[in-house]
């Protein structure tokens, strides 16, 4: 396939949905390139493939009464794999309250994850190189974590804390240096992640990209394999960091709670 074209510009209403794109949304605000619409392509085969293995899975448990996993890798293992390490990754964080936040954070898991691996297949392009799609991800999880805080606290408590920190009256003596300090400090975390995860993934896929273009049989194969380990990481660390900030309100709130 020549360089620059996606598999994705050839699924039914690519163009329609690009041209709407453009019709309403003009050049992008970084670099003023013309919008494309192969991210949102991108996100759309992410959701299909993601729910017809879900439903694949979701049969299988149905059919089968066995416990035991599966021997060889099935759709049900894979989902079990991915939610039983998130579910333990969020109760060693969080704690006992990790159920509560499990839907959102393996949703992101699952979500970003998928679209990370898609990037290994040549000829597609993962939704999450563009910085829309990773700001919008991260964007979900500044809301939730704000959320969850002003829920338990209430908005002046919630907000209080970050102008006195320490909690004792002569703490407010500092409030008009450290509430600009974590309000910078929380408007930081939605601009991490996002530019974290879609600067690695964008990296990783112009390696490959490069290197499938110069010898695409063999050579390309450990960084498909390096692809493979990144996409992984880049999952791991984008939920970890999105679980520690969900965590951080929730233990501000039961400190306060007492």
């Amino acid at each position: 396939m020549p360089h620059g074209v996606s598999w994705l510009t050839f699924f039914p209403g690519y163009h329609q949905l690009e041209a709407f794109l453009r019709g309403h949304f003009g050049k992008s605000f970084i670099g003023h390139q013309e919008v494309s619409a192969q991210p949102v392509a991108g996100a759309i085969l992410v959701f299909i493939i993601v729910i017809v293995l879900a439903i694949i899975a979701r049969t299988a448990m149905k059919k089968s009464t066995d416990v035991l996993p599966d021997e060889k890798l099935t759709p049900r293992n894979f989902f079990e794999i991915i939610l039983e390490a998130t579910l333990g990754l969020m109760k060693d964080i969080i704690g006992p309250e990790a159920p509560r936040y499990f839907t959102l954070i393996a949703a992101l898991a699952v979500f970003i994850l998928f679209s990370n691996l898609l990037g290994a297949i040549p000829g597609f392009t993962p939704p999450t190189t563009n910085l829309n799609t990773t700001v919008a991800c991260a964007l979900v999880v500044f809301m939730t974590y704000h959320w969850v805080g002003v829920r338990k606290q209430g908005f002046f408590k919630y907000f209080g804390h970050m102008a006195n920190p320490v909690g004792v009256w002569w703490g407010w003596i500092l409030a008009p240096l450290m509430f600009p300090i974590e309000i910078i400090s929380n408007l930081a975390r939605p601009l991490s992640l996002s530019v974290r995860l879609m600067g690695n993934m964008m990296g990783d896929h112009a390696v490959l990209a490069i290197f499938l273009g110069l010898v695409p049989l063999f050579v390309p194969i450990p960084f498909e394999l390096l692809g493979l380990l990144v996409a992984v990481i880049q999952t791991l660390v984008f939920c970890l960091l999105s679980v520690v900030y969900i965590s951080l309100a929730v233990a501000e709130s039961d400190e306060h709670g007492h």
